[in-house]
C-alpha cells in the first residue's frame, strides 16, 4: 500500500509539473496590452539626444517641406499589400519598472498615429504604431521582417493628399522590459521630434507576442508624379 501510495504522489508530482511548465510557456505567449513609447519627460533633464545611427541624409529639400501637416488616415506599403486606416492614437502614464513611461494605447483594427508627432508630408516624426499579434494584426508583416529598405510607404491625409516615404531603416528587437539604459534612451529617440521629414513604424516583435519592439524610419520622398 506504502508502494502504491508513493507512486501515487509521484504521478500527481510529475503531472502538476508539466501543467505548470505548460501554463508558464502559455503565459509567454500573451501579447501585451499596448506598446511602450518613450519616458515622460523630465523638465529639469536634458532631451534624449538622437543618436548618430538616426541621422539620415534627407531625400527631399527640407526647405520646401511644410512645417504642418494634417492627421493621417491612412497608409498603404502598396509591396507587403498592406492598407490600413490611420486613427488618432492617445496614451497613458504608467510606472515600468520604477519608471514613468507613456504607454501608447494602439487601436486593434487600425493603426494609431501618435497625435503629438508631426502631421502627413510635414518637418517632423510622423510617428504610427499598430499591433502584430492582436486585433486585425496590421503590421504582422513588419514583426515577420518582410519590410526592406527602399520601400515605399503612402500616407494620406482627409483630403486625400498623399505623402510618399521611403525606407530608411529597420531597427533591431529593442525589449520591452528588461531593457538596458542604452536600449531604452535608443527606443526614446526613435519616437522623438526631429529637424527632418519622417515617418516612424513601430510595432510589436515576434509576430506572435510581444517581448521586444521594432521600429521602422522612413524618410519623406518625391511622390512618384512629381
Amino acid at each position: 500500500m506504502n508502494v502504491r501510495r508513493g507512486l501515487w504522489f509521484l504521478i500527481v508530482f510529475l503531472i502538476g509539473g508539466v501543467l505548470t511548465a505548460g501554463c508558464q510557456q502559455l503565459a509567454l505567449l500573451v501579447p501585451e496590452e499596448s506598446i511602450v513609447a518613450a519616458p515622460v519627460a523630465d523638465e529639469n533633464a536634458a532631451s534624449t539626444p538622437i543618436t548618430a545611427s538616426l541621422v539620415l541624409s534627407p531625400l527631399v529639400d527640407l526647405a520646401a517641406v511644410p512645417s504642418v501637416g494634417a492627421p493621417p488616415v491612412q497608409l498603404q506599403i502598396p509591396e507587403l499589400e498592406i492598407d490600413v486606416p490611420v486613427v488618432p492614437m492617445t496614451w497613458e502614464i504608467v510606472t515600468v519598472e520604477g519608471e514613468r513611461t507613456t504607454r501608447w494605447t494602439p487601436p486593434e483594427d487600425a493603426a494609431g498615429w501618435a497625435v503629438n508627432s508631426a502631421g502627413v508630408g510635414a518637418l517632423g516624426n510622423v510617428v504610427i504604431a499598430g499591433h502584430q499579434a492582436r486585433g486585425e494584426a496590421v503590421f504582422e508583416a513588419i514583426a515577420l521582417g518582410e519590410v526592406e529598405v527602399g520601400q515605399k510607404i503612402l500616407l494620406s491625409d482627409e483630403t486625400g493628399a498623399t505623402a510618399t516615404y521611403e525606407v530608411a531603416a529597420i531597427s533591431e528587437p529593442i525589449p520591452l522590459f528588461g531593457a538596458s539604459e542604452t536600449e531604452r534612451a535608443l527606443a526614446a529617440a526613435y519616437v522623438a521630434p526631429t529637424t527632418d521629414a519622417r515617418l516612424t513604424l513601430v510595432t510589436g516583435w515576434p509576430a506572435a507576442t510581444t517581448t521586444h519592439r521594432i521600429f521602422v524610419i522612413a524618410l519623406l520622398a518625391p511622390n512618384e508624379a512629381e
